[in-house]
């Protein structure tokens, strides 16, 4: 929350290393919760995969004001294209973005190279995956991170059919 995606310059306030940032609490987090996960003798989290089902449900037992339950994920499900978001754009946005690391360099909105192999690169790299609007080029490397929520918030009502408010992934305070 002290470096929302949404924020930008003209607030006043320079974000300085939001990136690097962004990048640094995801790691602890995931650390974190594989640290408690191997101290309860279960296996650390595996990554979510496209293709894959997500084998584990998720019931959040939290309720928005009005009294209304997030929705809960069921076991074995998969994630599915929304109507406006396909999962195979996903899996570019995540090439291009794996294939920037390897060549070492983001490409901007300019056409211009933005070098990740200096004291900026992770804050850089950061704000592209996060696609906040330090992002470089958000047409290339799309909003992987913020979509990602999404889709995993929508993925037991991604044809929209049920009206299901959103789920706990899709608000940054309950997505932890």
């Amino acid at each position: 929350m002290d470096f929302p995606f949404w924020w930008k310059e003209e607030y006043g306030v320079e974000k300085d290393r939001k990136g690097e940032l962004f990048y640094y609490m995801h790691h602890q987090l995931i650390a974190r919760f594989d640290a408690e996960r191997l101290s309860n003798y279960l296996p650390k989290v595996e990554p979510l995969d496209w293709e894959k089902p997500i084998v584990q449900g998720f019931a959040p037992g939290a309720m928005y004001e009005n009294g209304k339950e997030f929705p809960a994920r069921p076991d074995n499900v998969y994630f599915h294209d929304l109507p406006w978001l396909a999962i195979e754009e996903m899996k570019q946005y995540e090439d291009r973005i794996r294939d920037a690391i390897a060549l070492g360099f983001v490409t901007a909105e300019d056409r211009s190279l933005v070098y990740l192999n200096d004291s900026k690169g992770i804050d850089v790299l950061g704000a592209v995956v996060e696609s906040s609007e330090y992002s470089k080029n958000k047409d290339l490397y799309g909003s992987l991170h913020n979509d990602a929520h999404v889709l995993l918030g929508k993925v037991t009502d991604y044809s929209l059919k049920y009206g299901l408010p959103p789920g706990v992934m899709e608000h940054f305070e309950t997505a932890t």
